[in-house]
């Protein structure tokens, strides 16, 4: 058995397709499996176990087909994962007049590889300003474009960092294939963050027709320098100025009044 997953890390609902052949001389029915599941998966609901049925009968030589649910961690790497898959049925054997039914296990390994592919690609993100100070606002905006061939539906982008007061989201909603969706947000920086190199993070998660959930990260470096330190207040300049003022209105009222007293005298 060998299965390939069209998905990438992070994927959630993602389709597992296991064939399996019935080798033996007998039909078997009542197939029961057991998905035994390890890092980088897990089932539906989180845990560590999938189980899947085949209700039919299978002949000898024929084959059989079951599928599982997964979501796949986002910090695994892809390439080949190997899981143990545990295999119950009844054997059924006739002759003689009798028909024998016989419960049997078998365990087989399935090799699961997950490929890199992501249907929504983020480009031309930009943080603007790329250089602020705590307490700070900035841009976070970009591009979103699905390289599949099917809409996907329900697009959100999350963008999230230690700096940040809170994380923003912006909903998208449906993108067509190989149409540019740009986005835009305004967040603010926390107050109390110290200068540094602060990593952002934008993530985006859609789902197709299939209900599988798929996401794809880029990531933003933003600069926090230390807030300028404000030159004082220029009160104390201000006053000088108004001082001035008076003492220069007080000198022409000098003037003028001497001029009111040597006037009677010129006439």
């Amino acid at each position: 058995m060998w299965t390939e997953i069209d998905a990438a890390p992070g994927d959630r609902n993602i389709r597992l397709r296991v064939t399996f052949q019935n080798l033996s001389n007998a039909t078997i029915s009542g197939v029961t499996t057991e998905l035994k599941l390890q890092f980088p998966f897990k089932n539906a609901t989180g845990g560590d176990v999938n189980r899947a049925y085949y209700t039919s009968s299978i002949s000898p030589g024929a084959t059989a087909t079951v599928d599982f649910l997964l979501n796949i961690d986002r910090d695994c790497s892809p390439g080949e994962y190997k899981l143990d898959m545990i295999v119950n049925y009844v054997e059924v054997a006739s002759g003689a007049g009798k028909t024998l039914y016989f419960l049997k296990s078998t365990v087989a390994t399935v090799p699961v590889v997950i490929s890199s592919t992501r249907y929504m690609v983020i480009y031309n993100t930009i943080a603007s300003p790329s250089t602020t100070v705590p307490a700070g606002n900035i841009t976070i905006s970009g591009n979103l474009l699905n390289v599949g061939k099917i809409s996907v539906y329900n697009t959100n982008v999350t963008v999230s960092s230690q700096a940040l007061v809170r994380p923003a989201s912006i909903i998208v909603g449906q993108v067509d294939p190989n149409v540019p969706r740009p986005f835009s947000s305004g967040i603010q920086l926390r107050r109390d963050i110290t200068p540094g190199t602060y990593a952002i993070m934008v993530s985006v998660t859609c789902s197709d027709g299939m209900a599988t959930s798929h996401t794809s990260q880029a990531t933003l470096m933003l600069v926090v320098r230390a807030s300028e330190v404000r030159p004082p207040t220029v009160v104390q300049k201000q006053s000088d100025l108004v001082t001035v003022l008076i003492q220069i209105l007080r000198d022409l009222l000098s003037v003028l009044l001497g001029l009111a007293e040597i006037a009677p005298l010129l006439l």
